[in-house]
């Protein structure tokens, strides 16, 4: 809905001070339930006139006491930014009036809807707003009297539905931009490592240059203008010759050979773009890692591990350089721990419900989505979404799969609409048929749901 700005002046009609609303004389005001209603206070007519509101007709001045629920205040009546404002909500007492704290008589009617506008009905004990059409304000309880249904809206769920198929089955690729503007690099087919570039537009997938040195495992951050792919390795049995410390830079027509890493580190955690990257974790041959490296576009910098306990590779990997998480992973056997790091730290955090590794998903460090993934010979459909303090089975996927990557605004707290895209990879609950199947996520930003009054 909307945010209502009423001016407020005060002005002596010859009977005192009074409060104009839109240049009303103590005007009866009728608000809609589901818009904000701001007072502003800012002329400096205001000054030592602070309005507020109460059920009782001249608030404190009639042994009455202010009204607060939706109500905030900002700054000095008279001044700029100064206001009184309200968000009005079918739970909002219906007559209220709007008065001056410091002197008596000046202000009028503030009602919360009237026969015209709205209506309420008793049900079991408390008031059921009355509309013609369903509404939109999360958490809202309603009855329809067009449909004749009471109706409730909850926060969106989301659902997994088939995207286009990739042009090629592969693997263990880079993948990194949103869910309508990604990259799909390298990785393994079938049958061999590929050096195939590949974009998706949220429609269709299309072959781009493809890059320098074909490889699998490696690690990308960055979006489909400017991104970074390093590390990995590109033989099929990969010996110590075949990891690399090679990184290539995409400024979205062509790849660039650019500083290497200090030191090889394959199938690792990496989040931020091409400027402000950070990679973590991973496998440095012949163990695992918890090495932690900033790259500032020209210069990789090592920077703090993960705990000390906690060498993993093949982790959930998401956000920025200085706000970035790994769920799960590889830690020589599979976990279920969860670290984040602010910029200079790694700290652990709650832990995902289901332990697993090869697992992807999209989105921050306080609101995203892990899909997928293995432990042992088992694959996963499993999602979990997270809201900055917790784990919450939702939706599975509708095939199990692994070594694939997530990309996109993969949202955890469900409040959002959010989109992700989780393409290829590896199928079936042991099997490694690599697949070109795409599924995408949406959370809608609500949902209507009729409520059983039997």
């Amino acid at each position: 809905m909307a945010t209502i700005t009423i001016t407020v002046t005060v002005s002596n009609p010859g009977s005192g001070n009074k409060y104009y609303l839109d240049g009303v004389l103590q005007a009866t005001y009728v608000a809609t339930p589901g818009n904000t209603y701001k007072f502003d206070q800012a002329d400096g007519s205001n000054s030592g006139h602070p309005l507020r509101l109460s059920i009782t007709s001249d608030g404190t001045h009639n042994s009455g006491s202010a009204y607060t629920t939706g109500v905030t205040t900002n700054g000095t009546p008279g001044s700029a930014g100064a206001y009184t404002q309200i968000e009005v909500t079918a739970l909002t007492v219906q007559a209220l009036y709007y008065y001056c704290t410091a002197h008596s008589g000046m202000g009028g009617s503030f009602n919360t809807g009237s026969s015209a506008t709205v209506q309420y009905q008793d049900r079991e004990g408390f008031n059921i707003q009355n509309f013609s059409a369903d509404q939109t304000s999360v958490g809202q309880l309603y009855y329809n009297t067009s449909s004749g249904q009471f109706k409730t809206i909850g926060t969106g769920v989301g659902t997994w539905a088939s995207g286009t198929n990739t042009p090629g089955n592969r693997s263990l690729y880079a993948g990194f931009g949103t869910a309508t503007a990604s990259l799909m690099v390298s990785g393994n087919t079938a049958s061999a490592i590929t050096d195939l570039n590949t974009s998706y537009n949220g429609t269709a997938w299309s072959e781009l240059t493809e890059i320098n040195l074909g490889r699998t495992s490696m690690s990308g951050f960055g979006t489909t203008a400017a991104g970074v792919v390093t590390g990995g390795y590109d033989g099929a049995v990969p010996a110590p010759s075949a990891y690399k410390t090679n990184v290539e830079e995409w400024d979205g027509s062509s790849w660039t050979e650019v500083t290497n890493q200090p030191e090889m580190q394959t199938e690792s955690g990496s989040a931020g773009s091409q400027t402000a990257g950070l990679i973590f974790g991973g496998g440095n041959n012949p163990g695992l890692t918890a090495k932690t490296k900033s790259y500032d576009g020209t210069n990789w910098t090592e920077v703090n591990a993960l705990n000390a306990a906690k060498n993993r590779s093949m982790g959930y990997c998401i956000g920025t350089q200085t706000a970035a998480m790994i769920a799960g992973g590889d830690t020589g056997s599979i976990t279920n721990q969860v670290e984040q790091w602010n910029g200079s730290s790694w700290t652990e955090t709650t832990e995902i419900n289901t332990a697993r590794f090869l697992s992807a998903g999209s989105g921050s460090q306080t609101s995203s989505v892990i899909a997928g993934g293995r432990q042992s010979s088992n694959r996963y459909t499993n999602t979990e979404l997270w809201d900055g303090t917790s784990w919450t089975e939702a939706n599975d996927l509708a095939t199990s799969r692994s070594y694939n990557v997530g990309v996109g605004s993969g949202n955890g707290s469900s409040a959002n609409s959010s989109t992700q895209l989780y393409a290829a990879g590896v199928t079936g609950p042991s099997s490694n048929a690599n697949t070109t199947a795409t599924e995408e996520w949406n959370i809608p930003d609500f949902e209507i749901k009729t409520v059983t009054t039997s």
